[in-house]
């Protein structure tokens, strides 16, 4: 029975990795090939040839807005590791707001404020400017995005050795050039990995270029025109195929720029254990500073915005106060804030499970086809979301004698699979600080692997479950992208429902949709740091008489990133 626990943990995992992240993709890949070899190369160059400007114009905008939101993130996230204290937790609150938040809710206050009856264009300027256009997706889509490559480029920033830059500063290096030549070398393939996943996040977008773009198409609303007004899975497919072919190789480029990642930073260390921080100054310190302030300025007055229009009637200056917002959302809008918690909830919990025992068999025991499994496991969270929707919907319409569409099982597992890389990554970081010996230990006195794992492993990656917990509940309560082909009318969540709204022109009761999913969110993400900060840490009495304690390292567990993706 002890030896059973373990096979069957393993094989529940390959199973739910087959069926909702290896299945799904087959199907597409499947659909795209429709017909036959010569009725797919030809439906793949007609495909792309009619939508050479859409692949055009989210090459464009994804390029930009990688070069925005990472140069805004590597500001940012200077200033919080190496900057004016007095500034880091201000900063760092900024970057939850813009984490914490649906997907659409910057490009609401975007019009609000800059649309022809915008606060600022209208109200201040007297002007009456379209805000529609490429211009609005970049912007948008750069601030939205860069909050994730905030928490990427700071948790690389902080692992230099002070000493270094210390060091640097010794033999007369002026703080640009330590910059230059000891940070930016060190961090460079962090900032590239930023750059492409900012990149594979833009074009996969598709609420943003709804909403704001206007007249300015991408491939992913090309996808929602072809599926929706057309009905054409195989062109959708075709176009779906492209995104993945991207993300594919960007998948692979991030490996290896984060394996460079770590060896550089460990090639740091070697230096004085009690160096100080290093703080930036000059005029280089300065402009980074006000880079950094600017953005927290301009997320604070996005979401106060947004607060405002759920309070008032109408657009402008001069709109009237009113409560009307709140009382539709009470009326027509709570149950599907009500799915959302119980999805988010449901897709967080399974998330979490499987990750653990995911990371406990790919890297703690590393089983024969580890790498296959986590590549697996890697490629839903990679996917844009509408490319993985529509694997579900081609896998489990009933094409292959399971039908899951319509209902809400198909949304919980759709989410739960987006979330189990971050889930497994988490718990692989938490296993990688406790030290192997302890499991040798715990077997010496007779443990098997289920006991092991409940009394050595489970206490020292409480912190990775939390993060886990939080990252996946906050995801699911914001993610759209991948539900955006399998949402009923009677599985409709809040996000999706402020989509419609926001859509449709109803701008304040998109916003007060907006207001509660943040309420909620937030709420959420406290209470479950709060339960992450009462957790065990390496160092405590491992229970359960394994006879040894834990090491006294801590954790080295990655603070919780969001979903971004198309939604």
């Amino acid at each position: 029975m002890e030896r059973a626990v373990p096979a069957a943990a393993l094989l529940l995992v390959v199973l739910f990795v087959l069926c909702f992240s290896a299945l799904p993709l087959v199907a597409m890949v499947a659909q795209s090939l429709d017909g036959g070899l010569v009725a797919a190369g030809e439906r793949y160059a007609s495909v792309l040839a009619n939508s050479a400007t859409e692949i055009w114009n989210s090459c464009f905008s994804g390029a930009m807005a990688a070069v925005l939101a990472t140069g805004l993130a590597l500001a940012v996230s200077l200033c919080i590791t190496f900057g004016a204290p007095r500034l880091r937790r201000p900063l760092q609150v900024a970057v939850l707001l813009s984490m914490a938040s649906p997907p659409f809710v910057a490009s609401l206050a975007y019009i609000q404020l800059f649309g022809k009856r915008g606060l600022v264009t209208h109200g201040l300027l007297g002007l009456s400017v379209s805000p529609y256009g490429w211009q609005g997706v970049v912007v948008m889509q750069a601030l939205f995005f860069c909050a994730l490559d905030v928490l990427l480029l700071t948790a690389v920033l902080s692992r230099i050795d002070p000493a270094l830059m210390q060091a640097a500063r010794g033999l007369g290096a002026r703080p640009g050039r330590v910059l230059r030549t000891v940070v930016l070398p060190v961090a460079g393939p962090a900032i590239l990995v930023c750059l492409l996943l900012t990149f594979i996040r833009s074009i996969s977008d598709y609420g943003t270029p709804v909403v704001i773009g206007g007249a300015f198409n991408t491939v992913a609303t090309q996808i929602y025109v072809q599926l929706v007004g057309y009905s054409d899975l195989s062109a959708v497919a075709v176009l779906n195929m492209v995104l993945l072919a991207v993300s594919g190789l960007v998948f692979f480029a991030q490996k290896r720029l984060d394996a460079r990642t770590a060896r550089l930073v460990e090639g740091t260390h070697g230096g004085r254990a009690d160096a100080p921080a290093w703080r930036m100054a000059g005029p280089v310190s300065t402009a980074l500073h006000v880079v950094a302030v600017t953005f927290g300025a301009f997320i604070v007055v996005l979401y106060l915005t947004v607060v405002r229009s759920a309070f008032v009637r109408g657009v402008g200056a001069g709109a009237p106060f009113t409560l009307e917002n709140f009382e539709h959302l009470a009326a027509y809008d709570l149950a599907p804030l009500g799915r959302s918690l119980l999805y988010g909830i449901l897709a967080a919990a399974l998330a979490t499970v499987l990750g653990a025992v995911a990371a406990y068999f790919t890297a703690r025991k590393r089983v024969a086809g580890s790498r296959v499994l986590s590549f697996c496991l890697s490629m839903p969270y990679m996917l844009p979301g509408t490319c993985l929707g529509l694997g579900f919907i081609l896998a489990f319409n009933g094409a292959w004698g399971v039908k899951l569409t319509g209902g809400a099982l198909i949304l919980v597992l759709v989410l739960a699979t987006k979330q189990l890389a971050i889930s497994a990554d988490a718990f692989s970081s938490s296993m990688a600080q406790v030290s192997r010996e302890l499991d040798m230990a715990a077997r010496g006195l007779g443990a098997g692997e289920a006991r092991m794992f409940r009394d050595v492993i489970w206490p020292n990656v409480r912190e990775a479950a939390a993060v886990s917990l939080v990252n996946g509940f906050s995801s699911a309560m914001m993610s759209y992208g991948a539900l955006l082909f399998l949402v009923a009318p009677s599985t409709k969540t809040a996000v999706v429902q402020l989509f419609d709204a926001l859509s449709g022109g109803k701008y304040g009761n998109a916003a007060a949709v907006a207001v509660v999913l943040m309420a909620v969110t937030l709420v959420g993400d406290v209470l479950a740091s709060r339960i992450s900060s009462r957790a065990p840490r390496p160092g405590a009495p491992v229970p359960a008489g394994t006879g040894t304690e834990a090491p006294s390292a801590d954790l080295g567990v990655a603070g919780p990133t969001t979903d971004k993706e198309a939604r």
